[in-house]
C-alpha cells in the first residue's frame, strides 16, 4: 500500500516570468542524494484525515525545509503521482501549488537540504535534461509543464480548473530496454526511454538496496 505523502511546488513571479523554487537534498541522504526537489514529505497521523491531511502536510513541509509559509487551504493541486508497482517502497504523493511573495528568502536547515534556487522552470527542465542537475522523473514532467505557463495567476488558474487524476507509471521490459509508459484518461499513452530523471530514480534505488 503506499504510503501518503504531500509536496508544495513554490511558485513566484519573476523578472523573466514564472520561477520555481527547488532545495538540494545532502549527498549523504540514503535516498535521493544530492537529488533537486520540492519541499515534501510524508502525511503524518497528526496532519488529519484525508485532503486537510494532505494539505496541512504540505505546508509543514515548506517550513521545514524551506522556511517558508504558506495557508493550507490556498494550495492549489498540481498532480498526483503513485510510485510503479515494482518498486518496493512506494508514496502516494499530491503535489500542490502556492505563489510565494518574491520578498520572502527561503531558509534550509543545512541537514536535509543543503542548498535551494528560484529560477525558471525551463532552465532546471534544461540543466535536468543535459545532466547538470538531478532530479527525478515526477520532477522533471512537472518541471516540463510548468515551462508552459508565465505566471503564477496563469499555473493557478490552469490547475484549478481541471481534476486531479492520479499518475501510476508502469515499467515495461521491452525485450531488456526498460521503458516507463504513462497512460491519460482518455486513453493515450506517452512512453520514455532513456530518460535522465528515470536514470537517477533507478541509480538512488541501487543506493538504497545497498544500505
Amino acid at each position: 500500500m503506499p504510503r501518503p505523502a504531500a509536496a508544495v511546488v513554490p511558485l513566484r513571479d519573476g523578472d523573466d516570468g514564472l520561477e520555481v523554487l527547488v532545495g538540494q537534498r545532502t549527498a549523504t541522504a540514503r535516498f535521493m542524494a544530492s537529488f533537486w526537489v520540492f519541499p515534501g514529505g510524508r502525511v503524518e497521523e497528526s496532519d488529519g484525515p484525508g485532503d486537510v491531511g494532505r494539505r496541512r502536510a504540505a505546508a509543514r513541509e515548506l517550513h521545514e525545509e524551506a522556511g517558508l509559509r504558506v495557508d493550507p487551504d490556498a494550495l492549489v493541486a498540481l498532480d498526483r503521482w503513485i510510485t510503479p508497482r515494482v518498486i518496493p517502497i512506494r508514496f502516494d504523493t499530491y503535489f500542490f501549488i502556492a505563489g510565494i511573495d518574491g520578498d520572502h528568502t527561503p531558509t534550509i536547515d543545512g541537514e536535509e537540504i543543503v542548498d535551494s534556487r528560484w529560477a525558471s522552470p525551463g532552465t532546471l527542465f534544461a540543466e535536468a535534461v543535459e545532466g547538470r542537475s538531478v532530479v527525478a522523473f515526477p520532477t522533471l514532467r512537472q518541471l516540463e509543464e510548468l515551462s508552459g505557463w508565465r505566471s503564477v495567476a496563469e499555473a493557478t488558474a490552469a490547475c484549478a480548473a481541471r481534476p486531479v487524476v492520479p499518475i501510476t507509471p508502469e515499467i515495461d521490459p521491452n525485450d531488456g530496454d526498460p521503458v516507463l509508459r504513462i497512460t491519460a484518461p482518455d486513453g493515450t499513452a506517452r512512453e520514455f526511454r532513456d530518460d535522465p530523471g528515470l536514470r537517477n530514480e533507478a541509480v538512488s534505488l541501487q543506493r538504497r538496496a545497498r544500505g
